[in-house]
């Protein structure tokens, strides 16, 4: 079974949207990160170190800083390129994520804020299965019905 699903191709291929990924992410790190350093810009200052060691800290802490941010920019980016490939019998989100069309208990349309602002949806599969930053553009609702009577009809 491993063999034959590495050299399956998928019916379907649905990237999530990579501006609805990576720009909250980059927002709320750099945030986190100005958080980060104004706390220890404030130990610095209550230690009171001679400048040569507070110069060090200084710029050590904002080199660690610049590159966890490169860091999380990187695996938001990653993660956004990460397609859902729609097969026969299953749906695959990147490497570990697998659902079949038997565990969906239902299909429904969810939106919050940041969804509204950058046009994209979510689908709750149930049993706490997500297709998450959908592009509003693409419907994929019925297509997704769809499959999942094929993939009854095909069980039995």
């Amino acid at each position: 079974m491993e063999t034959t699903r590495f050299s399956e191709q998928p019916l379907y291929a649905l990237l999530p949207s990579r501006r609805r990924v990576v720009i909250p992410k980059i927002i709320s790190i750099v945030v986190l990160g100005i958080i980060f350093y104004l706390g220890v810009l404030l130990n610095v200052y209550l230690l009171e170190l001679n400048a040569a060691e507070e110069t060090i800290v200084k710029v050590s802490s904002l080199a660690l800083l610049i590159l966890i941010i490169m860091l999380g920019v990187y695996l938001a980016y990653h993660q956004a390129n990460q397609p859902y490939n729609f097969y026969k019998d299953r749906i695959e989100a990147g490497r570990k994520a697998l659902i079949h069309y038997t565990d969906i208990t239902g299909v429904s349309k969810k939106q919050n804020i940041l969804d509204k602002i950058f046009r994209t949806y979510n689908l709750d599969l149930g049993n706490k299965n997500f297709l998450r930053n959908l592009p509003e553009e693409i419907q994929i609702e019925n297509y997704l019905q769809q499959l999942r009577a094929y993939s009854k009809n095909l069980s039995g």
